[in-house]
């Protein structure tokens, strides 16, 4: 018999955003939501791009070479969307000249385009500081915890405590919870 509820669980990691990249042949447009970007050494393995684990990493050991990529949480105000931006390392570069500039890249709104507009053409960015509200763009997601959504990648204050009909049951830490993933903020959307 199922256990019905009215109530929907959340996500002790918080929530989940889409991931997007330049398109080859149109410029995209957004503003970014976050107050800095991260990043980190990344494979492109088995058809994806994944986090370098050194030392225990499984690309590494195949010998895949490894490149650096930057996540910033972005937002679209023509279509309502809020999205997760991956750049690599030389595209990146305006981001930190804006960040040097402001002390912030919240409000920052960029135009990304390929270069020649060719499939592996160079990622080109262009950074202005928008006059868009800041209290209109939408909260900033924990990087980190949306970036491990995405690769499915643990995290060290959730884990798994039994199974249930053969699924796993989630739970986290109640101590660091509300402090480090934000939980008590409404953040009910996923992607």
């Amino acid at each position: 018999m199922p256990n019905w509820s009215h109530d929907i669980p959340d996500d002790p990691r918080g929530y989940g955003l889409p991931i997007m990249r330049c398109p080859t042949q149109t410029t995209m447009e957004a503003i970014v939501t976050c107050e800095n970007l991260v990043g980190c050494d990344t494979h492109f393995w088995a058809g994806h791009t994944v986090p370098c684990t050194k030392p225990d990493c499984d690309p590494c050991s195949d010998g895949s070479r490894w490149t650096w990529h930057a996540y910033l949480s972005c937002y679209n105000p023509k279509n309502d969307e809020h999205f997760i931006f991956e750049c690599t390392q030389r595209g990146a570069m305006p981001f930190k000249e804006f960040f040097k500039a402001h002390m912030t890249l919240r409000g920052c709104q960029f135009q990304a385009y390929r270069w020649k507009r060719a499939k592996n053409g160079r990622v080109q960015i262009k950074c202005t500081p928008t006059g868009f509200n800041h209290n209109l763009l939408p909260k900033a997601p924990i990087l980190e915890n949306v970036m491990a959504i995405i690769w499915k990648l643990p995290m060290p204050n959730v884990w798994v405590r039994g199974a249930e009909h053969e699924h796993p049951r989630i739970h986290a830490d109640p101590e660091t919870e509300a402090q480090h993933l934000n939980l008590k903020d409404d953040h009910s959307e996923t992607a």
